[in-house]
Formats: structure tokens, C-alpha cells, sequence
């Protein structure tokens, strides 16, 4: 998930949990039953937790690797020859 994309996550997150919230509330209040609210909040797992494609769309250009000075990546030859 990219900066942007957390941004987005965290809006929807916020109007979501406003609107189904505010709903399931009203819907308890008037079963007298306060865990629709909790139900309608359960919902928006499916939204908003898992890393869907729409959170990639501006991925991050990480810096190129520096190289090892030594040539050999940091393995001694010790090694390569136990393998």
C-alpha cells in the first residue's frame, strides 16, 4: 500500500464508520439492541483492511541498492564451498 493509498483507506475508513455507524444506530435505537451498531462496524472490514488494488495505484520508487564493496555480496568463500 503506497502514501497515497493509506491517505485514501483512511477517508473511506472515516465517512464509513460515520454512515454505517449513524445508521446501525438508529436501527438499534429503535430494537433497543446496541450491537447493530457493532454489526454494521464489522462490516467494514471487507472495505477497507485488506491491501486491495486501488490503495497501489501510485507505487513507491525505492533507491537502487549500493553495491557490496568487497564483490561477493557479503559471502565468504567458506561458505559457498559448505553449499
Amino acid at each position: 500500500m503506497d502514501y497515497q493509498g493509506q491517505k485514501l483507506s483512511e477517508n473511506l475508513f472515516y465517512y464509513i464508520i460515520l454512515l454505517f455507524g449513524s445508521i446501525g444506530w438508529v436501527y438499534g435505537y429503535f430494537l433497543q439492541d446496541f450491537t447493530y451498531v457493532f454489526y454494521s462496524w464489522s462490516s467494514l472490514a471487507s472495505c477497507c483492511v485488506p491491501d486491495w488494488p486501488i490503495y497501489n495505484r501510485h507505487p513507491i520508487k525505492w533507491l537502487e541498492s549500493i553495491p557490496d564493496r568487497s564483490g561477493e555480496g557479503g559471502v565468504s568463500s567458506e561458505t559457498k564451498k559448505s553449499k
